[in-house]
């Protein structure tokens, strides 16, 4: 029974995070759309707030190792790479994708970053392809193309939102491979926190978000508060426990609910638009997921 409970609640919990980091890519689509925000402004502040709320956390909970990140010249320069490739690099190309398509799109567009580690690790390996690795990559261009060119015609996407659509995508990649071994001598909240710190830091001064400030209002505050806490510390913190109560295979699996709750949402919420090629590329690119995932625990 405790078992059963125990995987329940990691389902629950990985469910929940996906969906909050959905919501978290509408409430981005909403500020653009409404509020005229743009991503030179929301991204450093999102990483400098979340960057606190995750060190004041990661200090609560373990301050005797909350700079062994800062240990040593090899750790400094990786910090530094995930930071900048990572973190900053990512944030704003998956930012600049939904001021330029939407949340759905953008967030579907992302998660082609399997399929790219797929191809980054046949060609590290220098080896060919196993079968069901070509199938992964076709569908995941073949659901790329559908989306880029499909869909009603006010939906087509524009060359910018392809472009930055994918760079978070190979962004992606770097934030998923570049901090295993920082992850080895610290946890991820404390590796993450201090990577959005600095990488908010380094980015006011290249904005100067103060100088571009949109008009404050309640809703406004209400929108950034959600990307910041729900969709960034809470679903983070529950898809980590999730991983911890039912393993990071059948995690990755759930998470991809991920780009169907910010469709959703961005469809429901934002009287967003789809025409049924563009379900159908969400569904190639998401299955990619599931066929990794699956191949990937055998």
């Amino acid at each position: 029974m405790k078992v059963k409970n125990r995987t329940a609640l990691g389902f629950i919990l990985t469910i929940t995070g996906g969906i909050l980091w959905g919501f978290s890519g509408s409430c981005g689509q909403y500020l653009f759309t409404f509020h005229s925000v743009t991503s030179d402004w929301l991204v450093p502040i999102r990483m400098l707030c979340t960057g606190l709320i995750l060190l004041v956390m990661s200090t609560i909970k373990n301050k005797e190792k909350i700079f062994d990140v800062w240990h040593g010249k090899k750790n400094v320069v990786t910090m530094a790479a995930f930071t900048v490739f990572g973190l900053v690099l990512c944030q704003y190309a998956y930012f600049r994708a939904i001021e330029f398509s939407n949340a759905g799109v953008a967030t579907v567009l992302q998660y082609l970053s399997p399929a790219m580690i797929l191809a980054f690790t046949c060609i590290k390996n220098k080896r060919m392809p196993k079968i069901f690795e070509i199938v992964a990559i076709i569908l995941a261009i073949g659901g790329t193309f559908l989306i880029a060119a499909g869909g009603s015609e006010n939906m087509q996407l524009s060359p910018k939102a392809l472009f930055w659509g994918l760079a978070a995508a190979v962004f992606l990649v770097c934030y998923s491979l570049i901090p295993a071994p920082l992850l080895k001598i610290s946890d991820t909240p404390t590796v993450l926190g201090w990577g959005m710190l600095a990488g908010g830091i380094c980015l006011m001064p290249v904005f100067r978000p103060w100088e571009i400030m949109p008009v404050i209002s309640l809703p406004l505050i209400l929108a950034l508060g959600s990307i910041i806490i729900f969709g960034t510390v809470i679903a983070y913190s529950f898809y980590l426990e999730g991983i911890h109560l039912i393993g990071a295979s059948k995690a990755s699996v759930i998470s991809s609910i991920e780009p169907v709750s910010a469709t959703v949402i961005s469809a429901l919420w934002l009287g967003t638009e789809f025409a049924a090629t563009d379900f159908i590329g969400f569904a190639m690119i998401i299955s990619t997921i599931f066929i990794i995932s699956v191949n990937a625990k055998k």
